[in-house]
């Protein structure tokens, strides 16, 4: 039996509890930004409060819709954009193999076009959720986004842009960022026009567009883009050393340079690149033809260097893999694939465990 002047304790009375109450908005509002919109909404539906919470046009900055959502609840997803006045952000994505209704996505992007400045359709595989599969848009769809002139970034397959799709893209004059991996449909001169009309770019994703992306369209990107920071030209044939001279010499400010299987890469390209890139800091070289001097000047003139794939490249030596992983202080991964002793490996693993070090078979 309790004591005479003590209080029992009670449940809180659940009709007339309130203790959310007293939680102030701001507080609520950075729980509620991490929900997704679905999510947000059926909360809005609980309370009068949470309505008026959900609301708040900072919770509807950043948006991720699925296809299926597009497919099924068209209604629902137009009312999610239509509530969110501030979007500056959307991915979509496909979390089916089933093929997209590319005019229906655009119909349903181009509902933000005033205020949206990110667009991706399906992240890019390295960060792309499990589970989740490309969305390839069709060239017409494609060419509906040329009117979304605020968009600084835009992420999307390149598989089926054309001549109509290529030529809506550069009307988009203050990209920043363009990632358009896999066109391989557009020729060389369409994808020289699209670099001469954008003069923004910082990051550019051009890989594996085998018969567009050429010596030509290289150096015009170079020459009119200079605050250029991210380069990806893996599987671009067509490309060679002489304009990539023109990028080591037009855009400085260079860190990332990717470009795997590409064997016209070879020593005098990359001195070039190294001592006129200093801040590189991700390098992809597999497949090239550079030898241990190229190693020696990253060393030397990229003090920032945390990443070098160098699988294939069978010219370098022992040597000038172990100078690398000395000299380079900031090195977190290296890839190579020539043939070390065990003496050697043993070494590597002991003196430098901060390296994911990956050694393939030569």
């Amino acid at each position: 039996m309790a004591p005479p002047n003590k209080k029992l304790k009670t449940c809180p009375d659940p009709e007339n509890a309130s203790h959310h109450q007293t939680v102030p908005d701001e507080v609520w509002i950075s729980i509620l930004s991490f929900l997704p919109p679905f999510s947000l909404c059926s909360m809005s539906k609980t309370s009068h409060r949470f309505n008026c919470l959900s609301r708040d046009p900072t919770l509807w900055t950043n948006l991720t819709i699925d296809w299926q959502s597009i497919k099924n609840h068209t209604t629902s997803v137009e009312g999610i954009i239509n509530r969110s006045t501030r979007i500056k952000s959307m991915t979509v994505r496909n979390r089916t193999f089933e093929q997209v209704n590319s005019p229906q996505i655009v119909m349903i992007v181009k509902k933000a076009n005033s205020t949206l400045t990110s667009l991706t359709f399906s992240p890019d595989w390295d960060s792309a959720e499990i589970g989740t599969m490309e969305i390839t848009l069709g060239n017409n769809a494609i060419a509906k986004l040329g009117t979304m002139t605020n968009l600084t970034s835009l992420e999307l397959a390149g598989d089926w842009i054309k001549t109509a799709g290529i030529k809506a893209i550069s009307n988009l004059v203050k990209l920043e960022k363009l990632k358009m991996p896999g066109a391989e449909q557009v020729t060389p001169n369409y994808m020289k026009d699209l670099f001469s009309q954008l003069t923004n770019l910082k990051l550019v994703d051009i890989s594996d567009c085998k018969k567009g992306a050429s010596d030509m369209v290289v150096t015009a990107l170079a020459q009119n883009n200079p605050h250029l920071e991210y380069l990806d030209l893996d599987g671009c044939e067509l490309v060679t050393g002489e304009s990539l001279m023109v990028v080591a010499k037009k855009c400085p400010n260079l860190n990332h340079l990717s470009l795997d299987s590409d064997e016209q890469v070879n020593d005098p390209v990359m001195l070039k690149i190294a001592s006129s890139c200093p801040q590189l800091t991700h390098v992809r070289l597999a497949f090239s033809l550079i030898t241990d001097v190229t190693l020696k000047q990253l060393v030397t003139n990229c003090p920032n260097l945390s990443f070098v794939d160098l699988f294939g490249c069978d010219n370098i030596t022992e040597r000038g893999v172990g100078e690398l992983m000395d000299g380079a202080f900031k090195l977190k991964h290296l890839s190579i694939s020539i043939d070390v002793g065990q003496a050697f490996t043993e070494k590597i693993y002991k003196q430098h465990p901060e390296i994911q070090f990956e050694l393939y078979d030569g």
